[in-house]
């Protein structure tokens, strides 16, 4: 059943730990993910477009069949990562624009799910599409380069997106229950600075807060590469030991 599902690796000079990843050729569908998607030609898009459509899912699929689930801990949790970040810092960040807005506890669930709910949504989507996808199906080679992306879609999904929602919904409901004094939409110059005056005591958070989710996202991308390296150094034991057992009984049978 092993011998079925394993075909033969090839594991070729390895210049970093992580580059490992894109080296290890040939072990199931996870595998030749790797090697065909961009040898196709490009009159073929449609058909390299559904091949890689099927070859992710049969990724993802062993993936979550493998155990222990220790070993793909980060590729098979990430949602909850990327949204428990994005939700954290966005509800800070809507519970102190209703505080200066003196929303109290009205339209709670009216901005609660907006500025809370669909940034922690949007950060797991943005990361399936944008780096768990081209980290499974190589389409960036640059390890670096995928960490840095996933950095930056995590504090865009958990600062930049809820610092847009967060003032819009804030600032209409106190103009709509008489809270607060806003100046009107029409005259924009006068409405960013409002923004801008309301926003200045927590600027030097903001930036930490970005940052932390940069770092954040930079190292569960990475953790991710880690637990892709891992599968694949076990499925290469693995076939290690399938062609030793079929020489073993190779020999046996030309002994006899």
């Amino acid at each position: 059943m092993i011998v079925a599902l394993l075909e033969r690796v090839v594991i070729t000079r390895v210049r970093s730990h992580w580059i490992r990843i894109f080296h290890l050729f040939g072990v199931c569908k996870l595998c030749n993910i790797f090697i065909h998607y961009r040898m196709e030609p490009a009159s073929r898009s449609s058909e390299r477009s559904k091949d890689s459509g099927d070859e992710l899912t049969d990724a993802l699929a062993l993936i979550n069949e493998w155990t222990p689930t220790s070993d793909v801990f980060a590729l098979k949790r990430y949602m909850y990562a990327t949204s428990l970040l994005s939700s954290g810092s966005a509800a800070y960040i809507n519970a102190y624009y209703r505080r200066v807005v003196r929303l109290r506890n009205q339209a709670f669930i009216t901005t609660f799910l907006p500025v809370v709910l669909l940034p922690s949504l949007a950060g797991s989507l943005l990361h399936h599409q944008f780096v768990q996808r081209p980290l499974l199906l190589q389409e960036i080679q640059c390890p670096v380069c995928l960490e840095l992306r996933g950095g930056m879609l995590q504090m865009f999904s958990g600062v930049v997106y809820p610092m847009v929602l967060a003032p819009f919904a804030a600032f209409q409901y106190a103009v709509r229950l008489y809270t607060y004094a806003i100046p009107d939409i029409t005259k924009p110059k006068l409405w960013f600075k409002e923004y801008c005056k309301l926003t200045k005591p927590i600027l030097s958070k903001l930036y930490l807060i970005a940052g932390l989710q940069i770092v954040a996202g930079m190292a569960w991308t990475h953790w991710e590469g880690h637990n892709l390296l891992t599968v694949m150094s076990k499925l290469a034991h693995m076939e290690e030991v399938v062609e030793r057992h079929k020489q073993k009984s190779k020999n046996q049978v030309i002994g006899e």
